[in-house]
C-alpha cells in the first residue's frame, strides 16, 4: 500500500493476546478438523506423482480446497473444486494445441471432453453435478427459479446452509477424486487397504 495513503484503523488486542485467542480456537476445533482431515486422507491418499493438466490454477485450486475444506470452508471448497476441474479439462486441450477450447466455459469443456472421449459419460455427469452445485453458490436467484439456487437446495436436502455446505463439499471433493483416478487409473487404493478405513 502506498505510504502517503492514509486511512482509518479499527484497533486491535496486541499479538500475544490474539495468538492467545487463535490457540483456544485451535483447540476448540481440533476433534472436527482431525475428522475432516481424516476424510481428506482417506480420498486422497498419499501424495502421487502425476502430471496436472490445469497448470497453475489447478496447482493453486487443489492444495488450497484441502486446506479450505480442513478449516471449515466449504463454500471455499466447493469452489475451488470446480476451478480445479475446469482448468484441467482446459488444461488438456491447451496441451494439444486447441487453446480455444479452453475458453468455451464449464458446460461446453465438460460436453466437448465427453464426446472426444477425453472422460467417460459418468465422469461428465458427475462433473455437471458438481457444476450445479457451484452454480447455487455464485449465482443469486430467487426461491423455487427453474435453475435452483442455494435456497432450493437448503429446502430440498432438509439440511441447515452449514450443514449442506459442508455435505456438498464432501461431495465436491470426492468428484475430483473421481476425475483425477478416471485420468490416472493406478492412483488407487489396493482393496485390501480398504479394510484399514471406518
Amino acid at each position: 500500500m502506498d505510504d502517503n495513503t492514509k486511512r482509518e484503523r479499527w484497533p486491535v488486542k496486541d499479538l500475544e493476546s490474539l495468538t492467545e485467542e487463535l490457540r483456544a480456537a485451535d483447540d476448540a476445533t481440533r476433534a472436527q478438523r482431525a475428522e475432516r482431515m481424516k476424510f481428506l486422507l482417506q480420498e486422497f491418499g498419499p501424495p502421487a506423482n502425476m502430471m496436472l493438466t490445469g497448470g497453475l490454477n489447478a496447482l493453486l485450486a487443489i492444495s488450497e480446497l484441502q486446506s479450505s475444506f480442513l478449516n471449515g470452508n466449504f463454500m471455499a471448497t466447493i469452489l475451488l473444486c470446480q476451478v480445479f476441474v475446469e482448468s484441467s479439462l482446459g488444461g488438456s486441450y491447451a496441451f494439444s494445441g486447441e487453446e480455444d477450447i479452453m475458453l468455451e466455459g464449464s458446460s461446453k469443456l465438460i460436453n466437448r471432453s465427453a464426446s472426444d472421449s477425453r472422460i467417460s459419460a459418468a465422469l461428465a455427469a458427475r462433473l455437471r453435478v458438481l457444476q450445479e452445485m457451484r452454480d447455487a453458490y455464485t449465482h443469486p436467484r430467487p426461491y423455487l427459479n427453474k435453475r435452483g439456487g442455494l435456497l432450493d437446495r437448503v429446502a430440498k436436502r432438509k439440511l441447515r446452509l452449514h450443514e449442506l455446505s459442508e455435505k456438498e463439499a464432501r461431495e465436491a471433493i470426492q468428484i475430483v477424486v473421481d476425475f483425477l483416478r478416471e485420468g490416472c487409473p493406478t492412483w488407487t487404493p489396493a482393496p485390501a487397504a480398504n479394510s484399514f478405513t471406518n
